[in-house]
């Protein structure tokens, strides 16, 4: 199966568009020499102090520390002893030699088992003298956290009798599973479809597809009501206009069509969006078996941009196609 799929757009009465929990801390980040208990000391430990923030418990955060032999001997790493809750290291069996001029790195990780603040430090041991880097962190509960893209969304205006559709998306950006018991929306003319009954874990997202359906000329207005297990609040507003269909102009419409898939497929879907790049939203909830599409559904004076997808014998849906853009026209 072809993922990738020519598509191009025509605008009907308006003309042709053609369109065919590791972070890396280099040397000298918080430091540039680690302390020593002794007079022979000829190692140089960098960072000299680690402070993680605050991380959630039940995860890991990760930095290096590197140990570089400064002096003209080879020095031997005896042993590391950790110390405070919540900190570890690895990558730095012991003993171990590091030759003159020479240097190597180990990771010190904080993995907070409870909830408060945490402080501690990372003895090396070597044979000429200890080191010491010092550490803290604090521990958080774990929370899920939601966002929307785009966080307000407008339809424009809207020829009554005509839905017009528009995709929102709704993501975790919390540390824990985001449990989303139900998405609707409140306003006159506005429904929504998706993300009820959804678990998103951290970092995940799910596409919520927002229908405007004007049944009289006027401006609209709502919002998108989300009961979830989030911590925070969000607020997503709907806005539109239904206007009368005008009977001296020709209503517009976007006819699309692309190259068919190489490979045996059984049809196509098709997407819209409002935002070059994305987030989509599916306009035929049906396969396709055609490999042309026309969206009567638009509005005036918004740029709508378009993307399709093949769909194999499996059910196994391709990556999008090229991006196509097309403007309509004000009434």
């Amino acid at each position: 199966m072809a993922a990738a799929l020519a598509l191009a757009a025509l605008l009907g009465s308006a003309g042709c568009i053609g369109l065919t929990s590791t972070k890396p801390l280099g040397p000298g980040s918080t430091g540039t020499s680690g302390s020593s208990t002794g007079d022979s000391a000829s190692m140089n430990v960098s960072p000299v102090s680690i402070a993680f923030g605050n991380i959630a418990v039940g995860t890991t955060d990760s930095q290096y520390v590197k140990l570089s032999n400064t002096g003209s001997s080879n020095e031997t790493i005896t042993k590391v002893v950790p110390s405070g809750r919540g900190f570890i290291y690895t990558g730095l069996p012991t003993p171990i030699t590091i030759d003159a001029g020479q240097s190597m790195s180990f990771t010190v990780s904080f993995a907070p088992t409870a909830t408060g603040s945490s402080t501690g430090s990372m003895s090396v041991e070597s044979s000429s003298a200890t080191y010491k880097v010092t550490l803290s962190g604090t521990g958080v509960a774990s929370a899920p956290q939601i966002s929307a893209n785009p966080a307000a969304v407008s339809f424009g205006n809207v020829t009554v009798g005509t839905p017009s559709s528009l995709p929102i998306v709704l993501k975790n950006s919390g540390n824990a599973n985001l449990s989303l018991s139900s998405v609707s929306a409140t306003g006159t003319g506005f429904t929504a479809s998706g993300g009820s009954g959804v678990t998103l874990a951290p970092d995940q997202s799910v596409t919520v597809t927002i229908t405007f359906d004007p049944k009289a000329s006027g401006a609209a207005s709502g919002g998108l009501t989300i009961a979830s297990n989030a911590t925070n609040s969000l607020a997503v507003t709907l806005s539109g206009a239904g206007i009368a269909a005008s009977s001296s102009s020709a209503k517009h419409s976007v006819s699309l069509n692309w190259s068919p898939s190489a490979s045996a497929v059984n049809g196509y879907f098709v997407y819209r969006g409002t935002t070059s790049g994305g987030p989509y939203a599916k306009l035929n909830p049906l396969i396709d078996t055609s490999a042309n599409y026309k969206d009567g559904s638009v509005s005036g004076g918004t740029t709508y941009y378009y993307v399709v997808t093949s769909v194999d014998s499996s059910n196994v849906e391709s990556s999008y196609s090229n991006q196509v853009s097309v403007t309509i026209p004000s009434p």
